[in-house]
């Protein structure tokens, strides 16, 4: 904290040793024992407190964003509970099935029926091997 060495604290121990004497240096190294805890306990208190108040600060405002977030969470379910019974009650026969040339088709409804994947037929493809299969089973190499 101070950065005071072992030799400057020896220093320091002669000169109180010389100025108060042998008797009183013991009670006055007690007392000033005495003083430098009591000042820690003080400075540790203080940061506790400062803690406390940084961290409750901190809470109230991460309870303010949460009922935000639950009211935002509230409205969402809401809307989307209204558009689910809206599209509910569109009824099959309202929605025509083909789509006319020119028109954007609709959306399907929850619970129709998915329309059957088109198969499209495989090409074979043009590119010749490089190797051509002998009549006795063994290969040759078309560019040998």
């Amino acid at each position: 904290m101070f950065d005071i060495g072992f030799s400057e604290l020896v220093v320091i121990g002669l000169i109180a040793l010389i100025v108060l004497g042998p008797k009183r240096l013991p009670e006055v190294a007690r007392t000033a024992g005495k003083w430098m805890g009591q000042l820690r306990r003080f400075i540790n208190n203080v940061k506790q407190d400062l803690d406390r108040e940084i961290h409750h600060d901190d809470l109230a405002e991460l309870r303010k964003l949460r009922e935000e977030l639950n009211g935002t969470r509230r409205l969402m379910e809401n809307t989307s509970g209204e558009l689910v019974r809206g599209f509910t009650e569109v009824t099959p026969a309202a929605v025509p099935n083909t789509v006319q040339s020119g028109e954007t088709p609709k959306p399907a409804l929850a619970g129709s029926p998915k329309p059957a994947p088109v198969k499209r037929p495989r090409v074979k493809s043009t590119r010749k091997s490089r190797s051509e299969k002998l009549h006795d089973g063994t290969r040759k190499n078309r560019h040998s």
